[in-house]
């Protein structure tokens, strides 16, 4: 993990006499924190460097994100209201239970959402960015053209998922060089994907969804009895642009990205914790894990059951209605335990990054091609891996039912937090997280670790969580597995499993904290590869 903080000058900049601020990163990858950095050295902004990282993550984090997938934005920009650039995809037009097998839904051709990374990113860069297309995606060309190294984590998800990888001749040729699996420290380069990024680069993303990339798509799909075809790509016209969920905890401002993304479930955990402790935050590390394992365990509960059917159109979520959720949600954890699901919690992979730039501006962005490596084949002409997302799709009846142009649940939570009081309209805290429901506890863990129990933001990040499932079971990171937690959660019913310290399935958080005086401090989680910087 890097964690990194700066003194800012307070000297007033301009007639205006506004504040000069420093800049922040954090991401997934070493080379993915340092293209944002060039960015915002040369003058890009926020929006600029974050939308440079992304490109960059699709290349040199293949087993999270990439052009076959999807993301979510939430952007700050001083003066304006948060915005949502949601980039949650649906299902093409064929996709139906007899159409897609049981098996289909997790690899193959046939397990693929419309992927939404190419336009999402192109969008926001072209509405809110400063620099050229061509210099924010300079670094992801390089990195593709020139490769990157095989770090133990890659290493690791490359023979994890092995067996479905050797039998796909477009992830053999991508990601098993010579038919065996990578050293560490050997490079990975993949010359198709850097002519598709330059394609993207003269052609516009127009040319991914109605062009000659869509055509190569297509054939690609007709190839591999695939579902997305010319129709699909061509209606494609994602993302919304869309107000953002925001509701308060202890006076804080948290907003975040609504259904299908995982915002929901952020606040609704946070809401039930200030329920459950009042006004007087939890002090014991063992009470306060506990009380995280059980909002964790309710929330995903009441989402299984019932699923809270918002209208996505909406600008926003009706405050009253997840007030009184959470209410309700808090009184029933204060009373018992429901059974036990039998719901099997998703594997997931997914990646975040926050960047916070020097006019005020933040941006939050996860994107994710949903299992590790997704469906676990691969777009060989044009060197990508496509999603898996109607894994999230549930066969039995359902509001999210597998079905055509059904769009998949998600846990993304891109996260903006702001201050209390005179500070209301600042960020204190922007972050976001890797790992499926995974994503929310993690979040919990690091929003009220720096705001209720002062730690500093390396600290929360590194300090150990838990993670209860909807099956009864409770995750413990080591050296949190006390005999006292370990009683308090067995208490309720939830079986500990514990965990080895910073354990990779614990979710990984990547954000900024920004102080009252300007200073910043940025840090990357230390259970995966991240780095975080400033300029």
């Amino acid at each position: 993990m890097a964690d990194v903080e700066w003194a800012v000058s307070r000297s007033a900049v301009g007639a205006g006499g506004s504040l000069g601020h420093h800049a922040a990163v954090a991401t997934a990858h070493p080379l993915a924190t340092q293209a944002a950095l060039e960015i915002l050295s040369e003058g890009g902004n926020a929006v600029d460097a974050a939308v440079a990282a992304a490109w960059a993550l699709s290349v040199c984090e293949p087993s999270a994100s990439g052009l076959g997938g999807q993301t979510t934005v939430l952007m700050h920009r001083p003066g304006d209201a948060p915005r949502v650039f949601d980039g949650h995809s649906y299902a093409p037009r064929g996709v139906s239970k007899q159409t897609v097998s049981r098996a289909e839904q997790r690899t193959g051709h046939r397990a693929c959402v419309i992927p939404s990374t190419v336009a999402t990113l192109c969008y926001v860069h072209r509405r809110y960015g400063r620099l050229a297309r061509g210099r924010v995606m300079a670094a992801a060309i390089r990195i593709a053209e020139s490769g990157y190294e095989v770090s133990p984590l890659l290493r690791r998800q490359i023979r994890w998922t092995l067996p479905a990888m050797s039998v796909s001749a477009g992830m053999s040729g991508l990601f098993l060089p010579g038919g065996q699996v990578p050293v560490v420290g050997g490079r990975l380069r993949h010359p198709a994907l850097a002519a598709t990024l330059r394609r993207l680069l003269t052609a516009g993303e127009d040319d991914f969804y109605r062009g000659a990339l869509a055509r190569e798509i297509v054939d690609d799909m007709v190839r591999h009895r695939g579902l997305i075809d010319a129709e699909d790509l061509a209606a494609f016209t994602m993302p919304v642009e869309r107000a953002a969920l925001v509701e308060s905890y202890r006076g804080y401002r948290v907003v975040t990205a609504p259904p299908p993304a995982g915002g929901l479930q952020l606040l609704l955990g946070l809401k039930v914790l200030e329920y459950l402790e009042g006004d007087r935050p939890e002090a014991s590390p063992d009470r306060w894990r506990a009380r995280l394992a059980l909002a964790t365990y309710a929330v995903f509960r009441d989402r299984e059951q019932r699923d809270l059917a918002f209208d996505e159109t909406q600008t926003a979520v009706d405050q009253i209605r997840l007030d009184d959720r959470a209410a309700a949600i808090a009184r029933a954890v204060g009373v018992h335990l429901p059974v036990a699901s039998r719901t099997v919690e998703e594997s997931g992979d997914t990646t975040h990054l926050t960047v916070a730039d020097a006019a005020g501006a933040v941006v939050t962005l996860t994107q994710s091609i949903q299992s590790v490596f997704g469906a676990k084949v691969a777009n060989a002409p044009l060197g990508f891996v496509y999603n898996n997302y109607l894994s999230a799709c549930p066969r039995s009846r359902h509001r999210r039912q597998l079905a055509s142009g059904c769009r998949p649940r998600s846990n993304a939570a891109p996260t903006i937090v702001f201050g209390r009081g005179t500070q209301g309209d600042c960020p204190v805290l922007a972050l976001g997280a890797a790992g499926s429901r995974r994503i929310t506890s993690a979040l919990l863990h690091v929003i009220t670790g720096v705001l209720d129990r002062g730690l500093g933001l390396r600290e929360a990040m590194a300090a150990p969580r838990v993670h209860a499932l909807t099956s009864g079971k409770a995750w413990v990171e080591q050296p949190a597995a006390t005999v006292a937690l370990l009683a308090a959660l067995e208490g309720r019913s939830l079986r500990p499993v514990v965990k080895r310290p910073l354990d990779l399935a614990m979710g990984c958080v990547q954000a900024i904290q920004i102080f009252g005086d300007g200073r910043m401090t940025a840090a990357a989680d230390p259970r995966r590869d991240g780095t975080a910087d400033g300029v």
